[in-house]
């Protein structure tokens, strides 16, 4: 067995598609954690060592240089860009302008975000620099982790921004968009491999770059590096 800490915005395609298939193929089975990078670094910071650790690249690359994982085998995997949820019966933003997407949180009912993960914190940074977190807060739902479309397919609030695979990984009827480019944040998702950690565990992290990793994680949204 192998152990994976991994960020949410992969899950969806790891878990159809990924990890069945190297499973399939190896024989070999992966223990999968899925949270926020933010909280799979609180958890190594107490200890926790698993094998295989994918995350945000800029973390995972500093986990490297602590050494907890191995420079050897770092690879860049997906890139991803946040995105908003809403039911297919709701109102859309009027256009694709920045400050048509802000006036549209104005009048939001509720708006659900998070507050661990890399799209929660770009959020909340778009929210202060426009002069609005505190108006959003005074109705939005906020999530320690997990993923903020159950909300909006629950009817807890009417729009939910997150990673867009993470806001497709979500079942029920929901419209996915990525927000205007000028409020963007791309963010790039790395492998790394614990040194000392079973050859399979390297296997797995070059098995992301195949052409069926590829296949999935552009299913969910996600772009190549």
């Amino acid at each position: 067995m192998i152990t994976l800490y991994s960020g949410l915005v992969v899950r969806q395609a790891l878990e159809e598609t990924v990890i069945p298939i190297f499973e399939k193929a190896t024989g070999e089975r992966v223990e999968a954690t899925f949270e926020p990078t933010t909280v799979l670094l609180s958890r190594i910071a107490e200890g926790e060592r698993p094998d295989l650790v994918l995350g945000v690249s800029s973390s995972v690359r500093g986990l490297a240089d602590q050494g907890v994982l191995g420079h050897e085998g770092l690879a860049d995997i997906a890139v991803s860009a946040v995105g908003f949820a809403r039911l297919p019966e709701s109102p859309a933003p009027a256009d694709e302008l920045a400050e048509s997407f802000l006036e549209y949180l104005r009048a939001a009912p509720a708006v659900a975000y998070t507050l661990s993960g890399a799209s929660g914190l770009h959020f909340m940074e778009v929210l202060r620099t426009h002069d609005l977190l505190e108006v959003i807060d005074e109705r939005a739902v906020r999530f320690s982790a997990g993923l903020t479309a159950d909300a909006v397919v629950d009817g807890r609030a009417s729009v939910a921004i997150q990673q867009i695979s993470e806001l497709r990984a979500v079942a029920g009827p929901h419209i996915v968009t990525p927000i205007p480019h000028a409020l963007q944040s791309y963010a790039s998702f790395a492998i790394g491999v614990r040194p000392g950690a079973p050859d399979t565990a390297a296997a797995f992290a070059t098995a992301l770059g195949a052409p069926d990793a590829r296949r999935a994680f552009a299913s969910v949204g996600l772009s190549a590096p």
